[in-house]
Parts: C-alpha cells; structure tokens; sequence
C-alpha cells in the first residue's frame, strides 16, 4: 500500500473530525479511544517541525510515517551488520519487494526471525514508542483518511503497543536526570569491579565518545534497551555521563548546513538552496535557536542560546533529517547522497565521527529510497 492514499468522502474544507493538544488528552487516551471505537482513519501529531501521522483501520494501528525518513527492516538489517550494502544491491534486482527479499534470506539461512523481530522493535521504538515521550503535541484526526506513504506498516495490536508505551515513559523518567537524551555520551570510570554479564555488551562500547544512539546501533539493541543498561552501569559506578562539545557541535552544523547551501547552487539548484536557508531560519526561530544564515552563510550561531548541547543536537538533527528526507524526494540519489559527501570526505576524523554519529551523512550501506518524481520544488 506504500505511496497510496485513501480519501474520505465529503469535502476536506470541513476540517478534523478531532483536534486538539497533548495535555488534556494523554497520547495513551487518543490511542485507546479511537481503538475501543474501531475508527478508521489518520492521526496526526504535531511537535514543532516533529510529525507523525498514525493510520488506523477499524481501530487498528496499521501504517506509521514521519517528517524525517524511517528505516525499513532492509536497512535496519544492513547497520546491524547481518546483510552487506553489496549484497543487498545483488539482491534487488531479483528481489525488489522487501517481503520478498525477506523471505529470500530467511530461507537462505542469512538471517533469522530473532533479527527481523529485534529490527521491528527497532523501527516501533523511533515511530511510536518516542512519541510517548513528547509534550506540548498537536494533533488532529481525519476519519476515514488513511495515509499510506513514506512510512512502515505495523502489524503490532494497538493495545500491546498503548501498554509498552506507558511503561516506557515510566523508565525513561526515571533515567531522565541521567540520560535525558540518546545524545548523551558516556565515558569509563577507573574502578576494579566485575561487569554484570548482561551488562558486558554495552560497558565494552562505551569510550568517551559514542552516545547512547550509537551505541544501541552498533550493538543491535534499541535505545530503550540501551539506556537502561547504561542507567544501570552508572549506578554501579562503573560510568559517568560526559556533557557533548557544545563548541565542536556548533560548528559541525554550521559546516553541515553551509556544505548542503553551497553544493544545492553547484548542482544548479540556487532556488531550492535559497528555501533550504529560509527553512533553517524558521526552524531556528520556532524552537528557539538563535542561529541564522544568509546567502549561504551562517552569520549566527547557537553559543549563547539557552539550551543544552544535547537539546541542540536533538534540534539539530531533527532539521537535517527532515531536510534529508525531503532531498531524496526530490533529486535522484547521486544528488541527494553528494550535498553533504565532499564535507565528510575533507573533514577531520573528529568531525567524520561526529558526522556519522548524528546521523547527518550515511557512509554505505543504507540505499536511499528512489525520487517519487523529478522536481526541483520544496513542500517546507
């Protein structure tokens, strides 16, 4: 059903059938309510330039899309280490569907269940499960609208999904004043003390420089899981959590933004170039970042803005994935791949990892969905 979309009948300028703000409504009572009254239709929820639009039909979760791109089980398999970019390029050509392909390597004996069921948990953990952690939320829900696009299916019953979320939100507070962001990174302390056999996998990645998301994906686990199990580590004294470079992150989004403005009007694209700087300027203001740019240029930066480094990494990201995302949309993949490549390729090895680890420029490996459509226009 990927790229279709199911119309209600009626007229659209009527507007939501529900609508309304976090607050009053928990993410927990939306969810039970139009379950309990198997409603069909699309829930949208809104946290600044953060979206997820939720399809239910008769009251059951069925598709998840976001504003910045979700992983399919594929590319969740290929980070994981369990599948090589190579061969899954091999493989496409006879295997272009993701059920199919798949089946293809279970049967093969390249993976197992237990992998597509660990990348499932994976792909529910970023799509809902965080949305359980959001405050001052919009959202509005359109019956008999289902939106199926640039998502990934869930097969999940809704209530087990409602459960899970609500324990989650309880942990998470509890690791808050300790991990209040996967962008948290933490480093060994110098103490003699057996390493709970549970905990071995995660205390022997963490170096001083891995955050809590990298780690979750280099070892396989969810970053739930992960910041647990680092949760754990602290109270055992074994680790500590070390605050971000505030100064190095600054100028790895002012070179990030300022690589993608400059190769967008070197691939002819200036005025997409010029949306993509109005865009970062409107998104800056709305979440209360004070950095700004002009023709190409970042004139002011975040040094003095009230937030954590780890809120600015999280904002940060946030921008360059939904950028990212509407990038592949628009340009074929050799495009979209190369605005930020020749930033990576000449940059030092601290600002590679950093590059890699926030996600703003993918290595190998994972293959960006092809363009829907030749176009050189924004949506914002």
């Amino acid at each position: 059903m990927s790229g279709a979309t199911t119309k209600r009948p009626g007229n659209d300028s009527l507007g939501p059938d529900l609508e309304g703000r976090l607050g009053a409504f928990t993410l927990s009572d939306l969810l039970q309510m139009i379950g309990y009254t198997h409603k069909t239709g699309t829930l949208t929820l809104i946290q600044g330039w953060n979206t997820r639009t939720i399809t239910f039909e008769r009251g059951r979760i069925t598709y998840v899309a976001a504003g910045s791109r979700l992983l399919t089980l594929i590319e969740l398999l290929v980070r994981a280490g369990r599948l090589s970019g190579r061969e899954l390029e091999q493989l496409q050509a006879e295997h272009p569907d993701e059920e199919s392909l798949l089946t293809h390597l279970l049967e093969r004996g390249r993976i197992v269940p237990e992998d597509i069921e660990r990348c499932r948990e994976q792909q529910l953990e970023v799509a809902i499960y965080t949305l359980f952690l959001w405050r001052n939320c919009r959202f509005t829900f359109r019956a008999g609208e289902c939106l199926y696009e640039d998502g990934i299916p869930v097969s999940v019953d809704s209530l087990q999904l409602v459960l899970e979320g609500t324990r989650r939100v309880d942990e998470w507070i509890q690791f808050s004043p300790v991990i209040p962001s996967v962008s948290v990174i933490f480093r060994r302390r110098k103490v003699e003390r057996p390493i709970p056999p549970e905990l071995d996998t995660i205390y022997q990645q963490v170096d001083g420089q891995r955050d809590v998301a990298t780690i979750a994906r280099e070892v396989g686990w969810t970053q739930f899981e992960t910041a647990r199990a680092l949760y754990r580590l602290y109270r055992l004294g074994l680790v500590e959590a070390v605050p971000p470079n505030r100064v190095k992150i600054i100028e790895l989004f002012t070179l990030a933004v300022e690589s993608i403005y400059l190769k967008l009007v070197l691939f002819d694209y200036p005025r997409v170039a010029l949306e993509f700087e109005q865009q970062l300027n409107r998104f800056a203001q709305q979440h209360g970042l004070r950095v700004r740019m002009a023709s190409g240029r970042v004139i002011k930066t975040d040094r003095e803005t009230p937030l954590s480094s780890t809120e600015l990494i999280d904002l940060y990201k946030l921008f360059i994935a939904i950028q990212n995302n509407k990038f592949h949309k628009l340009f074929d993949p050799v495009v979209a791949n190369g605005l930020m490549e020749g930033l990576y390729r000449h940059a030092d090895p601290e600002l590679q990892q950093m590059l890699r680890m926030y996600e703003f420029y993918e290595i190998e490996g994972l293959f960006p969905r092809r363009p829907t459509k030749a176009s050189t226009s924004s949506s914002g």
